[in-house]
């Protein structure tokens, strides 16, 4: 492709090939990693839509091609057989773009020598935006593929996951709409034009950073809720293995004692209790495992089944002695795609939070009551955590999911905030609010399919 460029390449002087070399490379520079930290995105897109429509696509891949190869080298200080992959997947991008640009009827605006007087028309405003679709997917499909294949994920996943999202497609739009200005200003007064992009494209660079450090935060949140739960959970745990093994050894004693004496029902008898602290003991400690990792892993995931093993993996534990768990959950809820920790996470936050309220409840039976239900007609399900408590507090009803606030002597504000974070990522609401007669109710909607 460089090859049958280099012919047209050649007719542009060297002054401005090394001038738009300077200005790709400034461009090049501001690099932005992508949400997840895995790719990385720059702000040279808009100087590589300007050179194809003032230079043509031909002479245009070579200077970015040049200026992106070095860029990797000084300023992201990648291997050079790295820096030419980089500079041709790029490369590439620009000349898919640019034979877009070119077959609907796209000309180049400046002249090899420098910049000439025509104005936009109107008529390159539809091959500008293909040109601009064009580039922005075999771009960032090419980034993806590599990250996928050296991640070992899927390539559509990983697509969406580092750019096909609102504030990466917000950033992007903005840097693209930004080319037409960088055309006008150099036809206008030449490279000296150039210098008032680059205060939008700082700006645009520092939203984008705060945005992305945001995100990271609300994610480091989650993280920092699940290794406050696991201390919770630790001793309750603790506990509770050390009388499984308790009995499992008065009963192994037992039948080391009444080796040759002891009746078929007495042993029997003891083997059931054995098997019986085994399985309590697998629940916890199988409980705990699928609570333990922290990245998102979203799998078909049967609601009702992970709702019933987070029950059965709580109720062992002190704090839910005297609760009853009530499961009403309905048949027709269909396997969905979540990650089964991170919503386990939630359920057990919810719980906890409802054996913590059913501390000082009056009722005759503590009670937790959890509920799902198919919402066919709006593609979504509903899942509803109650108890039968004093209720939530008038005043912090509105605060509730906000981080650090609580309403206990003893906690740490983060369990709500977190759960919330979890639910929003995936695509679903949480809400609170009194059950009149009762106590507080938590009601969660998840989406049916991803996207809806």
């Amino acid at each position: 492709m460089l090859a049958s460029a280099f012919p047209e390449f050649r007719t542009v002087s060297p002054i401005h090939i090394a001038a738009w070399i300077l200005v790709s490379l400034l461009a090049e520079s501001l690099w932005l990693s992508t949400i997840t930290g895995k790719a990385m995105e720059s702000m040279a897109s808009t100087v590589d839509l300007s050179l194809l429509v003032l230079l043509g696509y031909r002479p245009a891949v070579w200077i970015v091609a040049i200026a992106f190869a070095i860029a990797n080298v000084i300023f992201s200080r990648r291997s050079w057989y790295k820096a030419l992959f980089n500079a041709g997947q790029n490369a590439v991008a620009l000349a898919a773009g640019g034979l877009v640009y070119s077959l609907m009827g796209g000309v180049p605006l400046a002249g090899r020598e420098g910049p000439r007087t025509e104005t936009l028309g109107v008529a390159l405003i539809a091959p500008w935006v293909a040109a601009c679709i064009v580039y922005f997917v075999v771009n960032t499909i090419l980034v993806a593929g590599a990250v996928a294949m050296s991640s070992r994920r899927k390539l559509w996943k990983t697509w969406r996951e580092e750019y096909i999202y609102y504030n990466s497609l917000i950033s992007s739009a903005a840097l693209f709409f930004l080319s037409p200005l960088i055309v006008v200003s150099y036809m206008a007064i030449g490279f000296y034009g150039l210098i008032f992009f680059f205060v939008p494209l700082l700006l645009i660079k520092e939203a984008s950073a705060k945005y992305i450090a945001l995100e990271r935060a609300k994610d480091e949140l989650i993280s920092s809720e699940r290794l406050a739960a696991k201390g919770e959970m630790a001793a309750e745990i603790g506990h509770e293995l050390n009388n499984s093994l308790a009995a499992i050894s008065a009963r192994a004693q037992f039948f080391l004692m009444g080796v040759g004496t002891m009746t078929p029902e007495k042993a029997q008898e003891n083997a059931q209790v054995i098997f019986e602290q085994a399985r309590t003991m697998t629940v916890l400690t199988k409980g705990l495992m699928d609570f333990s990792h922290k990245e998102v892993r979203k799998q078909p995931t049967k609601l009702n089944d992970l709702i019933r093993r987070t029950a059965e993996f709580v109720t062992p534990q002190n704090k839910y002695e005297r609760i009853e768990f009530s499961l009403e959950l309905s048949a027709d809820v269909p396997e969905m795609s979540l990650d089964p920790a991170q919503m386990q996470q939630v359920l057990m936050n919810l719980f906890s939070n409802g054996a913590d309220a059913l501390k000082g409840s009056k009722a005759p039976m503590p009670r937790i009551t959890v509920r799902t239900r198919l919402k066919q007609a709006a593609g979504q399900v509903e899942l509803a955590v109650e108890d039968n408590g004093p209720g939530l507090p008038a005043e912090a009803m509105r605060r509730l999911f906000e981080p650090s606030f609580t309403t206990k002597a003893e906690g740490h504000g983060i369990g709500l905030p977190a759960s919330y974070r979890i639910i929003q990522n995936h695509g679903g609401k949480i809400a609170a609010e009194n059950v009149p007669g009762s106590g507080a109710r938590f009601t969660i909607t998840l989406p049916l399919r991803e996207g809806l």
